[in-house]
């Protein structure tokens, strides 16, 4: 068997213990996945695109990242309910780490799955608009007074500001708003310090982005599966229960049962899968603050 191959099957082993003790999670009742979400639909189209998935150097995530950091990740992606084929979700390599990180996408499906989101609109604000909001003082709550632009305006790379209007399945209205300091701030928080070719010649949908992603992280982390969603700065620092055992489990038993991913279900045959062949995931679909290799 090549080096190539041996790779192959531990990773997939990998997967094949995730998706195990996922299920044994599910028959305990310590874990609830969403009904229309299959998680060996998700497994397999993850180790498609982990296949071919690199970092700058050219490193495949496959090959470089530790087995204990793949598991992880693809646990996250299973206990978030994303699928990495509708690009709710993403593969990052921190050198030899795997995170899998949400593309906002994947935050307003999180904010409508577990936060009671029922819609979220954003708008970019460019410099010549004519924008006001206030905030009720007993409330504390925004609300977008005024927002004309001109057709000359739109599409300007002058952007001054971005703001997400929010509508709540109990029929509460709110606004999130940020303005281009708050925005740029975020983004150099990214591996590009907001430099990267998607915000130079697309800095309003980047902005838009950028204060959804805000927007549905607040609603996501209020609610009752707030832990779902780690911030910044515990980031790959600390594990649920069930992620640490998931992780002793690989690191005890790398080789053992493996998945034939050939057998399992496809999401949707018809979906194309869209797979990187450089270190970074398109930067026109990736979400600026999430982490680096995104903005």
């Amino acid at each position: 068997m090549s080096e190539n191959t041996q790779v192959a099957q531990v990773k997939k082993d990998i997967s094949a213990q995730v998706l195990q003790k996922v299920q044994s999670f599910q028959e305990a009742g310590e874990l609830t996945i969403p009904k229309d979400y299959i998680p060996s639909n998700a497994l397999k189209s993850a180790y498609i695109i982990l296949s071919e998935t690199k970092n700058r150097e050219g490193k495949l995530a496959l090959e470089h990242c530790t087995q204990a950091s793949i598991a992880e990740a693809l646990l996250k992606m299973v206990i978030w309910g994303l699928s990495p084929l509708k690009k709710q979700c993403y593969f990052i390599m921190y050198g030899n780490r795997l995170e899998c990180t949400p593309d906002y996408s994947g935050n307003i499906a999180l904010a409508k799955r577990y936060g009671g989101l029922k819609n979220i609109k954003a708008q970019a604000i460019f410099k010549g608009d004519e924008f006001q909001f206030e905030v009720d003082g007993a409330t504390g709550r925004k609300k977008i007074v005024k927002h004309s632009q001109t057709l000359e305006n739109l599409g300007s790379t002058d952007v001054i500001g971005a703001y997400a209007v929010i509508e709540m399945d109990n029929g509460v209205n709110d606004v999130e708003i940020m303005n281009i300091k708050q925005i740029q701030s975020s983004w150099q928080q990214g591996a590009t310090n907001g430099a990267s070719p998607a915000h130079k010649k697309f800095p309003d949908q980047m902005a838009i982005k950028t204060v959804i992603n805000r927007a549905c992280k607040l609603i996501i982390r209020s609610s009752d599966d707030s832990a779902l969603i780690e911030s910044e700065e515990d980031e790959a620092s600390k594990l649920s229960p069930v992620e640490s055992e998931v992780k002793q489990s690989v690191e005890q038993n790398a080789n053992s049962q493996p998945l034939d991913f050939e057998e399992a279900q496809v999401i949707d045959e018809n979906n194309i899968v869209d797979v990187s062949s450089g270190a970074e995931q398109p930067q026109s679909e990736m979400f600026p603050d999430e982490a680096p290799f995104k903005d």
